[in-house]
């Protein structure tokens, strides 16, 4: 709380700056509006052409400048999803307004990421996702970051782990382009490098998985005004060795000019299990003689309901305004998440402070601050077990078992007793960014920044003496306590330059160059102990046996620097050339510095003289066609490169090393190269807008691990760059108005994306490991599944199996099924199928009426891949818990199956199984107040209350518990989609009240 109470005073002391900062003059005020329906348009960034000054404006369509000299200005208004409008205005005007045209392939939006100075959209040769997320956030309920991006950029798949309150999901971006090495794209906020670890926290899905907690969720949606995403090197050359994944640049909500204007929102919903019995399957065990069959109403019958409905509320209180030379943004929120697990909370508290600063009008200073704390719950699961566990292979024979009381290993109140895990979590990140232009044709900014993250890790069992002769628990009921402390700290500083110059009227240039400096470490220390002597007791001094303490640094550095050129002709044609050098201390020490070029094309032909008039063309409003080609790397694990010892006992208790790992000084990176092209269009009066973009992107030099020779001193692997993978595909993403009028209105968008994926070579050999049942093969996709395939077998009357004949593979395609049937005792490893999804889409709509009744949906899907359904392994095979264990005679229809089952695990295709999907993600219905009676109940400027709901309904025909259950980290977790008894996605209700002052 120290820094949120320095964020505090740092925030009285900038609002209190003297009001000469504010430049005496003139004043201009109006109001943003929709052309045809007059709708105010929130949000959009206004500037008064040829000065720094800019503003916001507020839900109202307002806004206001200040301090003007001279007798009139021209406005500049811009805003996603709409096309770039300019009015002049007389100095002291209060009255102006400004019309703007429905445009959903603008191309006058401006980009800020990937780019050496802010550009709109009609300059570059690449594809850049956005996000309106205030306009989300406004109309849905947005629990997380990656709640927000999910269906909401082509190309972008977000795979979630478990449906626990405070957990993340994995963000794949243009598939799977390592085969060793993280696979998560790099994250800003406001142009200061963050953190974006996946699976942090306490191990709760061990022994298989790891931590489900993202640090990409501890960012508050409400605070963040847009996103950005680069997709691939074509459009993150800039960002060099380490980008090659994409980037993910957030936004956050800014000031404006004008009286200070507070918002609150309050939240009040629950996170529940709708029908939770339809994830637990019915099971079978003899009771004495008698096969009986236990359910999951019989388990509620007998102990009650097994899951809950977690409150969830949130308050958020925000404040924005400004003068000419100062604007500012504060916000507070607090947030009070329950899952459906009774042991599942977060609770978090969120603040942000943002200001910019015009001291003269040729410089602009701007802060962005933010802070977050609190602590995160998170229930065993997985293969940790927990109450999921327990339900899924609940069993009849242990119903008269005093321990176990129905259930397969404890009851899920003692698992909640007995395992308590939590994450403490205290981050900080802050920027500070100085824009200057000294010169009409020259502008350069230099941006500072740190992120700093502190968390604590703790798996807690208290000692319960009655748990102790428990047959689950034994000595765990006994008592532990683990403590994690971990530092994370990002710090950055990038400095970019622009010159401009006009050889002609028709033919403009801009020059830039910049560079950057990243450094980030960790640092994590760890104390365990176990047996307290005495129930109470906590901490780990109090423990009596066992003691273990751990301590681990590690700390990565790059410096890159650029330059880029881009031709403008008759502001239609754009070329752009570009190269970036790197230097990275993951680097072996005899590679040289990493160098990534860029060229792309943007041709906006619709403002061709030709293009004009031309028949079927003329139904186009704008044509604007694109191409890229771009590189950017993958830097190798933190000290991959180096010859590393570790500590040792020697003769005599002598201090000494042993060899560790052997390292690689000629390691380097690995290395993305992309081309993309597509096309912009917009139609029918810019009604309806679609972009269509194409990819093809190689990683070359992956880096794999090779054996080392015992005799060499050292034992394991070495890594090295030999490897390569493709990936390829389409992107569509189309977004209209088919109607507007003053009473109605409907908008639409769909996008749509494919990728197919290959492994291209791996040094020489034909496949390595990927984890259990997953190869990374030549010619197949990263992370494909291979099994034996069982084809036939043979029942007899009394339920035995005989005659397995599997799969065969077509001779030289390394796995591809084709010709007659083997016996599987001699059969060979066939291609199953891809575990992450090579379709997925998404399809929201939004209904306005009479410009207060709001309806939004959006349904998204993932359709091609197949996952591991590890519940009805360890249901059928491993706790023998189906029907099939113990009456296989009753089915003589599926030989096969009851073959693979009683295969001690031999034979598993079965599991791996489609994992298509539908979901109604998001649906919400909101109502604006009528102004008059806002202001004479309420005392307020606007009001608005909705209703929304989350995960309504899927479609799927997946034999697990979730199509979207996976282990988010660990051993089976990283690319493979493995679900085994994680708590499914759960549904959510919130109603919500905005208040405007």
């Amino acid at each position: 709380m120290t820094r949120l109470s320095s964020l505090l005073r740092a925030t009285i002391a900038i609002l209190a700056l003297p009001a000469s900062l504010a430049a005496q003059g003139g004043s201009v005020a109006g109001t943003i509006t929709g052309l045809g329906s007059q709708d105010p348009i929130a949000a959009a960034q206004i500037t008064i052409v040829g000065s720094s000054q800019r503003t916001v404006s507020d839900d109202k369509g307002h806004f206001r400048f200040t301090g003007l000299s001279g007798s009139s200005v021209t406005i500049d208004v811009r805003r996603i999803g709409f096309r770039a409008a300019r009015a002049t205005a007389r100095v002291g005007d209060e009255n102006v307004r400004v019309s703007m045209i429905t445009n959903p392939a603008s191309l006058e939006a401006v980009v800020v990421t990937g780019t050496a100075g802010a550009q709109t959209r009609r300059e570059l040769g690449n594809t850049v996702s956005q996000i309106n997320a205030a306009d989300v956030v406004a109309q849905a309920p947005i629990p997380s970051v990656t709640s927000l991006i999910n269906g909401r950029a082509a190309g972008v798949v977000i795979i979630p782990g478990t449906g626990q309150i405070g957990s993340g999901a994995k963000i794949r971006i243009r598939g799977i382009s390592s085969l060793s090495l993280s696979a998560e794209p790099l994250l800003y906020v406001d142009g200061v490098r963050v953190t974006n670890a996946q699976g942090s926290g306490p191990a709760v899905q061990s022994s298989f998985g790891g931590g489900v907690i993202s640090r990409l969720n501890d960012l508050n949606p409400d605070d963040i005004e847009s996103v950005e995403i680069l997709k691939g090197p074509s459009a993150a050359t800039l960002y060099g060795t380490e980008a090659s994944n994409g980037v993910i640049q957030i936004i956050t909500k800014k000031g404006r000019n004008g009286a200070a204007r507070w918002n609150m929102t309050l939240r009040q919903g629950g996170n529940y299990l709708s029908n939770p019995g339809q994830y637990f399957p019915d099971n079978f065990g003899m009771v004495g003689s008698t096969l009986t069959k236990i359910t999951y109403d019989d388990i509620e019958a007998r102990h009650g309901k097994q899951f809950r409905t977690g409150r969830q509320q949130e308050l958020e209180v925000a404040v924005n305004g400004g003068v000419s030379a100062l604007d500012y943004y504060l916000s507070g929120n607090y947030q009070d998440a329950g899952g459906p697990e009774p042991s599942n909370n977060m609770h978090h508290y969120s603040g942000r402070f943002n200001a910019g600063l015009t001291p003269m009008p040729s410089m602009k200073i701007s802060l962005s601050t933010g802070v977050v704390s609190g602590p995160t719950r998170i229930p065993a699961e997985g293969g940790f077990g927990g109450r999921v566990w327990t339900i899924y292979s609940m069993a009849p024979q242990n119903c008269t078992d005093r321990y176990k009381q129905c259930y397969h290993s404890g009851l899920p109140s003692e698992y909640d007793d007995l395992y308590r895990m939590w994450q403490d979590l205290d981050r900080f990140t802050g920027s500070l960014r100085f824009d200057h232009t000294p010169v009409s044709w020259f502008t350069q900014r230099l941006t500072v920044g740190a992120d700093l993250t502190n968390t604590q890790d703790h798996v807690y069992q208290p000692r319960i003496d009655s748990l102790v002769a428990h047959p689950s628990f034994g000595s765990d009921a006994l008592g532990a306590s683990d403590v994690v402390d971990g530092q994370t700290r990002y710090r950055t500083a990038d400095y970019a330059a622009n010159a401009m110059w006009n050889y002609s009227p028709s033919i403009h240039t801009t020059t830039s160059v910049g560079g950057q400096y990243y450094r980030q470490s960790f640092h994590s220390l760890e104390s365990f102990g176990s047996v307290f002597p005495t129930p109470g007791l906590s901490s780990v001094s109090a423990a009596t046996q066992n003691f273990s303490t751990a301590e681990s640094f590690s700390e990565d550095a790059s410096l890159g620097v650029y330059g880029q050129e881009q031709v403008a002709w008759r502001d239609r044609l754009f070329l752009t050339a570009a190269v970036r050098s790197d230097q990275h201390s993951a680097f072996g020490k005899n590679f040289k510095n990493a160098l990534f070029p860029k060229f792309s094309v943007s041709w906006v032909i619709s403002d061709e003289d030709f293009f004009k008039g031309n028949g079927m063309l003329n139904h186009l409003s704008s044509l604007r066609l694109r191409s890229a080609y771009g590189e950017a790397g993958k830097q190798p694990a933190t000290y991959a490169s180096l010859r590393t010892y570790t500590s040792a006992v020697g003769p005599n208790g002598t201090p000494a090393v042993r060899p560790l790992e052997i390292g690689n000084p000629d390691l380097g990176p690995e290395r993305g190269k992309e081309i993309e092209a597509g096309f912009d269009a917009a139609a029918l009066n810019d009604r309806i807008g679609i972009e269509v973009t194409y990819y093809n992107k190689k990683t070359a030099d992956a880096i794999l691990n090779r054996q080392v020779g015992p005799s060499i001193g050292f034992a394991g692997t070495q890594p090295f760059n030999a490897g390569s993978v493709r990936n390829w595909g389409w992107e569509t993403l189309v977004r209209g108005t088919p109607y507007r009028g003053d009473k109605l209105g409907i908008d639409m968008s769909f996008s749509f994306a494919t990728n197919d994926n290959k492994v291209l070579d791996l040094g020489g050999q034909s496949f390595v490991s990927g984890g259990s049942f997953v190869r990374h093969q030549v010619g197949f996709p990263v992370g494909a599944w291979f099994e034996r395939r069982v084809l036939s077998a043979s029942i007899d009357a009394a339920g035995k199996t005989s005659n397995l004949m599997c799969a065969d593979t077509i001779p030289g395609s390394g796995g591809k099924e084709g010709g007659a049937a083997v016996p599987c005792a001699s059969a060979p490893m066939v291609y199953l199928g891809r575990s992450v999804p090579p379709v997925e889409g998404s399809f929201s709509t939004t209904v306005t009426a009479f410009q207060r009744f709001h309806v939004y949906g959006m349904l998204d899907f993932k359709n091609g891949h197949k996952k591991l359904d590890g519940n009805t392994r360890v249901r059928c095979t491993v706790n023998s818990r189906c029907e099939e264990n113990f009456a296989p005679q009753n089915f003589q229809n599926d030989a096969v199956r009851i073959a693979e089952i009683y295969s001690s695990r031999t034979y598993l295709d079965f599991l791996i199984t489609k994992a298509n999907f539908a979901r109604i993600r998001e649906l919400s219905a909101s109502y604006s107040i009528p102004d008059q009676l806002v202001q004479r109940f309420a005392r307020a400027q606007r009001a608005e209350i909705a209703i929304s709901g989350r995960n309504l309904k899927t479609w799927t025909k997946y034999t697990g518990t979730d199509p979207e259950g996976t282990f988010f980290s660990g051993s089976r977790g990283g690319n493979t989609s493995w679900e085994q008894t994680v708590l499914p996605q759960s549904q959510q209700f919130l109603a919500t009240l905005r208040l405007t002052f």
